[in-house]
């Protein structure tokens, strides 16, 4: 309902409130639907969202994301009472949070939780990091978590092994590469394309503007904001969620296949 408030307002701006062919706004409003469908569908994995406490580790599923915490990683737990301030990278819906937040009193931390303030189960890092978790019993989780990193002992910080970090790598692979036979399609066109080349046009497609064709060099620098940010945003935090990585590379490559689309629109009017 809430994604319905704010993008139909949105697609009625794109359809009656910008001058531009149809086939770049069908492309525009399929990327918009297409984040509303990812979105919902994370929503929904998020309520499957549970804490496991295995043998060796606790994993904390969500969807098909799954974070596994190494009990001889966890240097301390217990209960603490905070609220969460600031979504700083992540997924809120009513009843899931999870991701990167500023929480009171707390500074940054990571969150996998059904709740935005009270008393959570805080779990320390050897590595400094804290994350936070709702269950249903904290106490009783808790203790349990306590009895199975009793087994282990506590690793220091450069003993920790890193994360396989192969899916994050492959995901701005194919983003990097998806902008690459962008602007790769743009070098190989543009020698042919005239110099001056229609850059706006109205609903029946006929130019309103025209400008020299080097103004699509601004598009592509443009377009090339999104596989850094794609980068900077995986690389960070990937590793903890593959689940994100998975839905950044599907909204990435759609934005630079918009691009992609403008581009290839533009040459078949000139």
């Amino acid at each position: 309902m809430l994604l319905a408030i704010i993008d139909l307002p949105l697609i009625l701006f794109l359809v009656f409130g910008i001058q531009a062919p149809p086939f770049f706004l069908a492309i525009l409003i399929s990327v918009i639907v297409l984040i509303d469908i990812l979105l919902v569908f994370f929503g929904l994995l998020g309520r499957r969202m549970s804490y496991r406490l295995k043998e060796t580790e606790l994993i904390v599923n969500f969807g098909f994301s799954k974070r596994k915490i190494p009990y001889s990683t966890i240097q301390k737990v217990q209960i603490a009472k905070t609220e969460l301030l600031l979504r700083l990278f992540g997924g809120s819906w009513p009843g899931i949070h999870w991701g990167y937040f500023k929480a009171k009193e707390m500074g940054n931390i990571w969150v996998y939780s059904t709740k935005i303030k009270g008393e959570f189960a805080l779990i320390e890092l050897v590595d400094g990091k804290k994350i936070v978790l709702s269950p249903e019993k904290p106490e009783e989780f808790l203790y349990e978590l306590n009895v199975r990193k009793k087994l282990f002992p506590t690793l220091k910080p450069d003993q920790i092994k890193p994360v396989s970090n192969r899916l994050v790598y492959l995901q701005v692979l194919c983003v990097t590469l998806a902008y690459l036979v962008f602007f790769s399609y743009l070098l190989w066109i543009y020698p042919s394309l005239p110099e001056t080349i229609p850059m706006h046009f109205d609903f029946n497609m006929n130019p309103t503007r025209w400008g020299h064709k080097s103004e699509l060099f601004i598009i592509a620098g443009i377009a090339a904001i999104f596989p850094i940010l794609n980068g900077i945003l995986a690389l960070k935090f990937g590793k903890y969620e593959k689940g994100l990585t998975i839905f950044l590379g599907i909204v990435f490559i759609a934005t630079i296949a918009l691009f992609f689309g403008i581009l290839y629109f533009t040459q078949t009017l000139v």
